[in-house]
């Protein structure tokens, strides 16, 4: 393994600890081993000057050195110089090399320590060249007038002047130890350098958003909990990652689903949220607010209605005296579709505070669109409703008041023709306003939702054989060819509703037979298909234009031609046929040629309402 930077500062750094606390051990084992070498030394010195004072002790009063010559002279040759000296000044041995001074000597404090106390030992330097000495003095005598002392100096023993001897072994267990320590500090490096490494790839991985890694050090030592703990935090921030991508996903589905659009700016103007719905609403192009980049963006580069920015910018702080604004706006957006009617609501919107020192402020706003096509056009039909409502009901109304007020001023008996003229007038329009009133309470009645429509089973020959009996006058009063085409192999019932289908049959023939010139067809056919029966109504009539034959079903429209006729319904016929039909699941067709006739085809499913017997 190649060590690092890192690594190479953290064995050096070992080395230099290892290499100081070597010289500091070697610095203290040197003190110590002086210390102990002086203190032998003492002893040995003190023993010496005692032996040469009991040796001098018989002949001190004669002041004869003769007994401890030799040894004097066999210690000097050992490297201890003796000097042996009386208080009055006189010398009896000196084998100090050049001698030395007595004054001197006798003023030192080993010597006054000696002959105040019998002993006394010190340091001295400059007796032996640059190393100290170690000096001892004993005394000698019992007079005061006969006082002596027995001094000795010796080298003392220091590392220094010794290294010679030790510096080869010193030098050998110092580099033992030193290679020791280094390669044991080498060998932890690399396994702390390889298990720093390990870590930081972990964390380096966590940081990156890898949460899949782990660090696996096994033991019990630092590095081991310190995997741990990275471990449990991968876990836990793997734990909210998955909390928070799992919210993420559940409100973007949710916005998604939603049928409202939904828009959301910051305080800047710039969008930060527009869901599917609220695209496809405002007929932007983009598939996705991501792919085409319109989230960060200004609401003027994206929204092109006026009114849906006015109300998405948010007020500034320094407007807050101002007068608010409008929280609602009605748009209108043209579509390839059609046109589609808004109802925008808009609220103010706390986002989350931003970063420090940032400028921006934490309002926002937040709009919801909503759908309200199908309502405005109900609310269209409503007011279309009540205006064709009011105007069929005014025209009778107004010729059948018309045809009052001139009978009141008309003398019957004279006038006789003329009156009955008025009277017809007031019949015919009469008769109009009560066959009026008569669809308008069957609309009612079927967009009822509560409206009972009770099955039963009908006989279809029965059925049918009333229809022809209804509209047999109003057939032969107009010179019409009736058929009904029905051949059942055998006696057929059908459940359905008898009201409905009436109203839906009634309607229909009633059609057939008023837009048909006298001389013309009508037809009633009842025939049985796989799960279904179809009822058609057939005639050759003037029939209807193209362009109008999907208005017809509305209420109070007529085709202009029919207008005019004396005898035009009421518009609302078609209209109760498709209710009647939508309230049985009926479906309607209608097929018609200007000149040539029209058809009508209403099929029953089968399921609930089928016919037996066929």
């Amino acid at each position: 393994m190649k060590l690092g930077g890192l690594s190479w500062r953290l064995l050096g750094g070992i080395a230099l600890v290892v290499v100081l606390a070597l010289g500091a051990s070697f610095w203290l084992f040197t003190a110590e081993l002086e210390r102990l070498r002086d203190a032998e030394l003492t002893e040995q010195l003190l023993a010496e000057a005692r032996l040469l004072s009991y040796a001098l002790r018989e002949s001190w009063g004669a002041r004869d050195a003769h007994p401890v010559a030799e040894m004097s002279h066999a210690l000097h040759n050992e490297g201890t110089d003796v000097v042996v000296l009386v208080t009055d000044g006189s010398v009896l041995v000196d084998t100090f090399d050049g001698g030395i001074g007595v004054e001197s000597l006798l003023e030192q404090p080993e010597v006054r320590a000696a002959l105040a106390y019998g002993t006394g030992t010190a340091t001295r330097s400059g007796l032996h060249g640059p190393s100290a000495s170690r000096v001892v003095a004993v005394r000698v005598g019992r007079d005061a007038a006969e006082l002596g002392v027995v001094w000795l100096a010796r080298p003392r023993w220091t590392f220094v002047t010794h290294a010679r001897s030790f510096g080869r072994t010193t030098t050998v267990i110092g580099a033992i130890a030193l290679v020791t320590i280094l390669g044991l500090g080498l060998a932890l490096t690399r396994r702390w350098t390889a298990l720093l490494r390990r870590l930081g790839r972990a964390a380096q991985s966590l940081a990156e958003g890898d949460l899949a890694v782990r660090a696996e050090i096994g033991g019990a030592d630092e590095f081991a909990l310190l995997a741990q703990s990275l471990n449990e935090m991968r876990r836990r921030l793997l734990a909210q990652v998955d909390t928070i991508d799992r919210q993420r996903r559940t409100l973007e589905a949710l916005l998604d689903q939603l049928n409202e659009g939904v828009i959301a700016a910051d305080a800047d103007g710039r969008i930060i949220l527009l869901n599917p719905a609220a695209q496809r609403l405002l007929s932007l192009d983009a598939p996705g607010a991501e792919e085409t980049g319109l989230l960060g963006r200004a609401l003027e580069e994206c929204l092109p209605q006026h009114e849906l920015q006015q109300i998405l910018r948010p007020q500034p702080r320094d407007d807050a005296a101002s007068a608010p604004r409008a929280a609602e706006a009605r748009l209108r957006i043209e579509t390839p579709e059609g046109v589609v009617h808004l109802l925008a609501r808009a609220t103010d919107l706390r986002l989350p505070e931003p970063a420090q020192g940032a400028r921006r402020t934490s309002a926002g706003r937040l709009v919801v669109l909503t759908d309200v096509t199908p309502l405005q056009r109900a609310l269209e039909l409503q007011s279309d409703f009540v205006a064709n409502a009011s105007h069929e009901l005014r025209t009778p109304l107004s010729s059948i008041r018309a045809a009052v007020e001139t009978l009141q001023h008309m003398d019957v008996v004279s006038e006789r023709d003329a009156a009955g003229r008025f009277l017809d007038v007031i019949d015919r329009h009469s008769a109009r306003l009560t066959a009026l009133t008569t669809d308008l309470l069957d609309l009612s009645r079927l967009q009822s939702p509560t409206a009972p429509w009770g099955l039963a089973r009908l006989k279809l020959d029965e059925f049918l054989r009333e229809l022809t009996e209804r509209f047999a006058e109003a057939v032969r009063s107009k010179g019409l060819h009736w058929k009904l085409s029905w051949e059942p192999r055998r006696p057929a019932t059908l459940v359905a509703s008898p009201h409905l289908l009436r109203l839906v049959l009634d309607n229909l023939v009633d059609n057939a037979i008023q837009f048909t010139a006298p001389g013309g067809h009508v037809c009633v056919a009842c025939r049985a298909e796989p799960g279904t029966t179809v009822f058609e109504v057939n005639d050759d009539g003037c029939g209807i234009p193209e362009a109008e034959q999907e208005r017809v079903f509305e209420r109070f429209y007529q085709v202009e031609r029919a207008r005019s006729g004396a005898q035009r319904g009421t518009g609302l016929g078609l209209a109760i046929v498709r209710d009647a039909a939508k309230a049985m699941g009926a479906a309607v067709h209608l097929s018609s040629t200007v000149g040539v006739g029209t058809r009508v085809t209403v099929t029953l499913p089968a399921s609930g309402n089928g016919a037996e017997g066929w």
